[in-house]
């Protein structure tokens, strides 16, 4: 799943679907570890995934491509 942060707007953007997909993530905690106390919130799913990323940058930072120059033959 896919979450944007944008720090200059200072918003996250998640899918349509973020809701069902936090419930599905949560119905599977409950059918195998049956602990509520396992269960995400809204918070607490995105601080999960942000701490494992910055906790090995070299492995989760992902630089995006410099964006292409359309060609002057697709500019009109």
């Amino acid at each position: 799943m896919r979450i944007i942060l944008d720090t200059d707007k200072k918003t996250i953007t998640v899918p349509w679907n973020y809701a069902a997909k936090l419930e599905e993530y949560n119905n599977m905690v409950m059918a195998i570890a049956n602990d509520p106390a396992k269960k995400k919130t809204f918070k607490t799913f995105i601080d999960d995934v942000w701490r494992e990323c910055m906790s090995d940058t070299d492995k989760h930072l992902k630089v995006a491509d410099k964006p292409k120059k359309p060609n002057k033959k697709d500019e009109g």
